[in-house]
């Protein structure tokens, strides 16, 4: 079974990258140009931003 996470809870950074398929390096690289996804106080990334993040990233995509 694929491993599925609630949309109540919340990423690390390392498990977002993973999940992601993504070094810490390019995900830091992303949030200082400001393409990173919303991060709460606590340094996690809640699922919500994981999934706007990823329409972002694919709208991004699709202009070029």
């Amino acid at each position: 079974m694929a491993d599925i996470e609630s949309a109540d809870e919340s990423h690390t950074i390392n498990g977002f990258c993973r999940l992601e398929k993504i070094s810490r390096a390019y995900f830091y690289k992303l949030k200082a140009q400001g393409r990173g996804p919303r991060m709460m106080s606590t340094n996690r990334i809640t699922e919500q931003a994981r999934r706007d993040w990823q329409r972002e990233r694919e709208a991004e995509a699709a202009i070029g």
